[in-house]
């Protein structure tokens, strides 16, 4: 007799941004980003961005699509990482450039400009806020909503 084996269904990760000043120290930037990641287990990437040194457009898109942020202050943006998306631009990338691919000659730095171009769009942004306690219950309601 055979078993047909259950499919795990795909696990929703999430990207945190921590967007700050330059004058914030990296204790509390590491300790703002171990409670986002240890919330609800499902932060699957983060990282520390100073907001002064960051893509004005980008900025420029969280403060449209959320003008309640003070971005004078700390403040955290959340996104839904989309593999399938990462994978449909690594292979338009690819399909550019077919003799490097076939060689293996694509640098990896090229792959990981394309996650982190996707994993930290503002146009994608779920959640940004400048309260972290606000960031943390969003992660947990995720992960409620998700499994």
């Amino acid at each position: 007799m055979f078993f047909k084996k259950k499919e795990k269904p795909i696990r929703v990760l999430y990207n945190v941004l921590v967007y700050s000043s330059d004058s914030t120290d990296e204790d509390t930037l590491q300790a703002w980003t171990d409670q986002l990641m240890d919330a609800a287990e499902n932060v699957g990437t983060a990282e520390w961005i100073i907001a002064e040194k960051y893509d004005n457009r980008e900025l420029e898109i969280l403060k449209e699509r959320f003008p309640a942020v003070d971005q004078q202050q700390p403040f955290f943006q959340i996104n839904e990482i989309d593999y399938t998306e990462i994978r449909n631009e690594e292979a338009k990338m690819e399909s550019t450039q077919k003799w490097r691919k076939f060689f293996n000659l694509i640098p990896l730095v090229d792959y990981l400009e394309i996650e982190d171009r996707i994993v930290s769009d503002a146009s994608r942004a779920l959640l940004c806020t400048n309260d972290l306690d606000e960031a943390e219950l969003f992660l947990v309601k995720q992960a409620k909503i998700d499994n």
